[in-house]
């Protein structure tokens, strides 16, 4: 199907932003044959994530393979965009907040997903460059991480290394985890999504699942894949049970080696690289919050995400963690 971009673009522009995230704003437009997505990038974000390949390029290559990913119409340069087909249907944080179980079907859905992704094999896909890791290397995949991790800790203006300080995140966090990483077993390579979360999900209305930005797509270690979904699913102790039970019926025997120890070192991982990259974000949302309650209930959460990184980023005890009422004192003097 050919659409105008041009024309799409323009009337996205005008309509705003209906859906956005930390590196695309989605806007949902009305083309000549239906609806479809708008997706513009949004301007120079700091990078948080690793970055392996164009999402148009992932979107292409995985067609014949995946089909629950949305099918792209159109990927330009003059102006910046894709345009997705549109997907009829609800989002999983709409529909089921954390805190609220899963229907089957979405929980039946991810187990499939996990395993189309697993099936996806690396001759299908763009080129991976040279300088990443090669198949199985399991620690050079999670060194990747653990330095995109340090970088971010490092990086940025005056003020967020101030809060670093003030909050007590280490200089370098990632120390006590790379030493872990050299102990991780060696397991085939996959393509992962690597961002699965409930507003990349949504129950279409024919009942099915699918799976929406593919932008930080990565070839790598796939119980990384698992973990970062748990993580940022926040499940009951069930639904991970029922979740990586469906993991483990989908992964090939050479994906799975260890992959229980494996798993909570990932975990790990997610806790202290939320706490990084959210000590900046949350900092900056606390900073333009419009009142006292709203400032103490973002507080309130930054100072969970710091609570569970501490064990991970000490290499021996538990460093004292800054209450709310210290977070918000730290913002206000180093958030302009």
């Amino acid at each position: 199907m050919t659409v105008d971009a041009v024309a799409l673009y323009a009337e996205a522009c005008e309509r705003g932003t209906e859906l956005s995230g930390h590196y695309n704003r989605n806007v949902k437009v009305q083309a000549d044959t239906g609806p479809v997505i708008v997706r513009i990038r949004a301007g120079e974000s700091e990078p948080m994530d690793l970055r392996l390949w164009p999402e148009a390029e992932v979107l292409r290559a995985i067609a014949p393979w995946v089909k629950s990913a949305p099918r792209l119409l159109h990927a330009g340069t003059g102006p910046d965009i894709q345009v997705h087909e549109f997907v009829a249907g609800r989002r999983i944080d709409e529909l089921v907040p954390p805190g609220k179980p899963l229907p089957d079907a979405v929980l039946k859905g991810i187990e499939s997903f996990f395993g189309d992704l697993l099936r996806v094999p690396l001759s299908a896909l763009p080129a991976v460059p040279g300088h990443w890791p090669g198949d199985g290397d399991t620690a050079g995949f999670a060194e990747r991480l653990l330095g995109l991790l340090g970088k971010i800790r490092q990086r940025g203006h005056r003020g967020a290394g101030e809060l670093y300080e003030a909050l007590r995140v280490p200089d370098d966090p990632c120390g006590p985890l790379r030493d872990r990483a050299q102990g991780l077993a060696e397991r085939r390579s996959s393509l992962l999504h690597a961002d699965i979360h409930r507003k990349n999900m949504i129950l279409t209305d024919e009942g099915d699942v699918a799976f929406l930005d593919w932008e930080l797509s990565l070839w790598g270690d796939p119980v990384y894949d698992l973990a970062d979904h748990i993580h940022k699913m926040s499940y009951s102790q069930a639904e991970r049970t029922l979740v990586t039970d469906g993991w483990i019926r989908s992964a090939p025997e050479e994906c799975r080696s260890n992959w229980r120890v494996d798993l909570d070192y990932y975990l790990a991982y997610e806790a202290v690289k939320s706490a990084v990259v959210d000590t900046v974000r949350w900092g900056r949302r606390i900073a333009t919050a419009h009142d006292a309650p709203g400032r103490r209930a973002l507080s309130t959460e930054l100072a969970g995400k710091l609570a569970a990184a501490a064990p991970h980023w000490a290499a021996e005890g538990v460093p004292p963690v800054p209450a709310p009422e210290e977070i918000e004192d730290a913002v206000a003097r180093c958030v302009t």
